[in-house]
């Protein structure tokens, strides 16, 4: 689907009426939501960028320590998500419609997004990327999406942006969801029914609920990715001195070819190394592009690579 992004940053989303019609998302909430979405979302993307591209890409990256591979659990929503999508259209039925509402309540619930666009705006008023946003509460639980949406409220606001939160505000539904995680719901012809509390909801609430979330999930994985994708070559940027500890320090944007910015670098040639200069890097990379790394510390154009199942 052709997108495209105004001087304004207003988005736009070109539906031909064969993509329409091919879609099991039909539903115009769908269409309707994602242009509108994207173009709530754009400030904390564009914002961050300009006041520290360093910290807005390891937002991107959410890096948060050392781990090997497969411990990356957006980019398996983001796979699950398509898989779902997938099963949705070709089955009929009830099982149909319990997928549709199992996809709301996974998108609603993925823990990554919220910590995405927390760091996204506190990036943009002058903060830095921080590896846990939404701790867990002192009894080890998780804290609610109501209570992150919440948090994200007063953080929107506060920076200027509130038009943020709109697509998680207007998408969430606490008595809803919960009714779906806990099979405490019923499908009655066209209805479905939540026992706790009583409720009916009519099939075409529903298909709202579900398409705008979709469009949600959508339009954070798009912009994400239409960032990532933006870095063709590595490029030289400021560095935070929060985390170098060295106010003239630049880094460097590694880029795979073919897919766009993984990683960040120090800036030092093979001579500065040999004299003593610490390098650093962070960022997603796979097991042979980290050999290749450690092999050239001064490498940061990787080679394009097949995306195998369970990696950036």
């Amino acid at each position: 689907m052709p997108l495209r992004r105004d001087e304004n940053g207003v988005w736009t989303v070109e539906f031909d009426e064969a993509e329409k019609e091919k879609s099991e998302q039909s539903h115009p909430s769908y269409f309707e939501a994602l242009p509108r979405y994207l173009t709530a979302l754009d400030p904390a993307f564009e914002r961050a960028r300009r006041t520290s591209e360093f910290n807005f890409l390891c937002s991107l990256f959410a890096v948060r320590e050392m781990q090997d591979a497969g411990w990356d659990p957006y980019e398996t929503t983001v796979r699950a998500i398509k898989a779902i999508r997938e099963v949705h259209g070709q089955v009929k039925g009830e099982a149909n419609r319990h997928l549709a509402l199992w996809l709301y309540g996974h998108i609603m619930e993925a823990s990554e997004p919220y910590e995405f666009l927390a760091n996204l705006i506190d990036v943009a008023v002058g903060g830095r990327f921080l590896v846990e946003r939404f701790p867990l509460h002192s009894n080890r639980a998780p804290l609610s999406p109501q209570t992150k949406i919440n948090r994200l409220t007063k953080q929107a606001t506060a920076a200027g942006m509130p038009g943020v939160v709109v697509p998680m505000s207007e998408t969430w539904n606490r008595e809803f969801r919960n009714a779906i995680f806990h099979a405490d719901y019923t499908l009655y012809g066209p209805e479905v029914r939540t026992i706790r509390p009583y409720r009916s909801y009519e099939h075409d609430q529903v298909m709202t609920l579900v398409n705008r979330a979709l469009a949600y999930h959508e339009a954070v994985s798009m912009l994400r990715r239409f960032h990532i994708e933006s870095y063709t070559e590595p490029v030289t940027i400021p560095a935070d001195p929060r985390f170098t500890g060295d106010s003239y320090e630049n880094a460097v944007v590694i880029v795979r070819q073919g897919y766009g910015a993984t990683g960040l670098k120090d800036v030092w040639t093979g001579q500065e190394l040999r004299q003593g200069r610490i390098p650093y890097r962070l960022g997603r990379f796979s097991l042979e592009e980290t050999k290749s790394l450690d092999a050239d510390r001064t490498l940061a154009l990787l080679p394009a690579r097949e995306m195998a199942s369970g990696t950036p």
